[in-house]
């Protein structure tokens, strides 16, 4: 798997352990760890069709 694909998953996986102790802003990390979960995606599907080349 891609390394950027890696550190945007677990970044989100960080985003998601804080939603429960950020209080009235558990949107705004809930909302970076979508981000960053599109952008693993992203990422990931870029490494793939690299690859195939």
């Amino acid at each position: 798997m891609d390394r950027r694909a890696i550190f945007f998953f677990g970044a989100a996986a960080v985003c998601l352990a804080l939603v429960p102790v950020a209080g009235g802003y558990a949107w705004v990390a809930s909302t970076v760890a979508g981000v960053y979960v599109l952008l693993g995606i992203a990422s990931w599907l870029d490494a793939r069709s690299h690859r195939r080349l």
